[in-house]
């Protein structure tokens, strides 16, 4: 074939690539080094993985223009992971890529300046936190009990989708699928270490100690180990407790003898950063009754106390992260993390105070209060199709569209639809359904409730009272509610600083009951009931 600009797919930088077969553009743009996100797996679903063509533009299917606007597709805006990598298309990125992520790593764990006065025999452990959306890495000098550096970054999992279902599924279907997983997240935590290192300028001999907390499916990718068992009935993961691994065995840059150790999994979907979150929070030393909730990608609770433990792991999705939501995006520099009412309108901050290009969890829960109070929504979560002209927000309603302008500026719109409201519904419904069935097998009310731990960087931003009236928290009083901060992380340090907890957290597997809320008897009516909003 004669080798003319025709015969190639022009990428960023001028690159030139020579479809396959039957290839996507994004599979086309991952096999060349310029990948995009594709949070929903390559499902077409989520309309995160936008680029814009020129030259050879294909037609829009249908499912695609439920996610995009007439504007885009006019302006030959496409999602990668459906449309056909074809000969002469020229393709620019249109997806964000934030450069400033809101990290949270723990305030009780800030990073204190190493002044190169420290014993050379001192030695050193590192707590890895492997989220779904997000890695941390700490660095402990285990001599004084403290964390002296700390390293984050996105997971590059999250390419091949937001949520561990995605990804167990592409590790289960491709034949490279597994290998390709685990490397994307070793490479990050060699990236992560070889930054701790160089900030606190300690060498690799001087790490004695990997612990890494995750939950059960990032685990069992990061230890190359098929996650697949997790994803069908009884949900049974291979490994509860891995056995001790070294860094040699999983291709860390570091002393090829270092001892890895992975924290015990509950379940298949109550992993090692909620044995963390237990162990943190100190759950099974009280007397009284408390609620771990763990809002992320995937949303965890554990309600009990020093006679016992009730878990489970509701379904909610990753709308809470920015997933799944028309513009939606995780919490980093531009995205609206607040919004309140104020006279003649509203008014909307942004992470860093730049003009809005989307919207985080934290913000989806502000906006979808502010209906609710305004009657913009009913209960039901429907735009109400008659506004009164007279309210101050009638001119942001666009009832065609069912959506509702939140921020305007020369690069964009941001908006909420009606898809939105009903992506937090799911999310809100599974986590009030989750405890209200704990609760229930407990024998226990709302009100026996003495403290909840809210676990994870969401829960640190997170306008309290407008996440109890939305229904994402239970109705309590605020002052019984406590951020915790990445308790995954923190609990991973506590198991490097008391190697006592690693028995502790043998009990806590063995002696947790764990709900498998897909399975229960009444989960399907309580879910269905728990969708709707109840703000007055």
């Amino acid at each position: 074939m004669k080798d003319t600009a025709d015969n190639f797919v022009y990428l960023i930088s001028c690159t030139r690539v020579n479809p396959m077969e039957g290839e996507t553009l994004g599979e086309l743009m991952r096999r060349s080094g310029s990948e995009v996100a594709e949070p929903c797996g390559g499902n077409g679903t989520c309309g995160k993985c936008r680029v814009k063509i020129k030259g050879v533009v294909t037609d829009c299917p249908e499912r695609e223009r439920l996610l995009l606007s007439d504007e885009e597709i006019e302006a030959g805006i496409r999602l990668a992971c459906i449309t056909p990598a074809k000969r002469g298309m020229v393709v620019i990125r249109a997806d964000v890529e934030p450069q400033h992520m809101r990290i949270l790593s723990g305030e009780e764990c800030a990073a204190a300046d190493n002044d190169g006065s420290k014993d050379e025999k001192v030695l050193f452990s590192i707590a890895v936190d492997i989220g779904t959306t997000m890695i941390v890495a700490y660095l402990v000098n285990k001599s004084c009990g403290t964390v002296i550096a700390v390293s984050s970054a996105m997971n590059p999992q999250v390419t091949f989708g937001a949520d561990v279902i995605s990804r167990i599924g592409y590790a289960s279907e491709r034949e490279d699928g597994l290998a390709v997983l685990q490397s994307r997240a070793v490479d990050a935590v060699n990236r992560l270490i070889f930054n701790l290192q160089r900030r606190a300028s300690v060498s690799e001999d001087e790490i004695t100690e990997v612990v890494v907390s995750a939950n059960t499916t990032m685990e069992h990718l990061f230890a190359g180990v098929s996650p697949a068992s997790i994803d069908r009935a009884p949900f049974t993961p291979q490994y509860h407790e891995f056995p001790t691994l070294t860094a040699a065995h999983m291709n860390l840059a570091l002393s090829p003898e270092t001892v890895v150790r992975l924290l015990p999994n509950i379940s298949g979907f109550v992993g090692g950063d909620i044995t963390a979150g237990i162990i943190y929070t100190g759950m099974t030393k009280s007397e009284k009754l408390s609620l771990l909730i763990d809002i992320g990608t995937n949303n965890e609770m554990v309600l009990g106390c020093k006679d016992f433990l009730l878990c489970c792991s509701a379904a909610a999705g990753p709308a809470l992260e920015g997933a799944k939501i028309s513009q939606g995006m995780c919490a980093s520099e531009g995205a609206i993390d607040h919004i309140k009412k104020e006279p003649g309108g509203i008014y909307v901050s942004t992470i860093d105070n730049i003009p809005a290009i989307g919207i985080c969890g934290s913000g989806l829960v502000d906006a979808i209060t502010l209906l609710l109070e305004e009657h913009i929504i009913d209960n039901s979560g429907k735009f109400e199709k008659k506004l009164s002209p007279e309210n101050a927000l009638y001119e942001r309603l666009d009832v065609g569209q069912r959506r509702f302008l939140l921020s305007k500026n020369s690069k964009r719109s941001i908006y909420i639809t009606q898809k939105d409201i009903r992506e937090l519904q799911l999310a809100k419904s599974a986590i009030a359904t989750g405890i209200e069935i704990m609760l229930e097998e407990a024998g226990k009310r709302l009100e026996d409730i003495d403290m909840v731990f809210l676990a994870g960087a969401f829960g640190n931003y997170l306008n309290i009272e407008n996440a109890m009236k939305t229904g994402i928290l239970p109705q309590l009083p605020v002052e019984k509610i406590k951020s915790v901060g990445n308790s995954s992380g923190l609990g991973a340090i506590e198991f490097i600083l008391h190697p006592e907890h690693w028995r502790e957290g043998r009990r806590v597997i063995s002696s947790a009951k764990h709900i498998e809320l897909a399975t229960h008897r009444e989960f399907p009516l309580k879910f269905v009931k728990n969708l709707s909003f109840y703000l007055s």
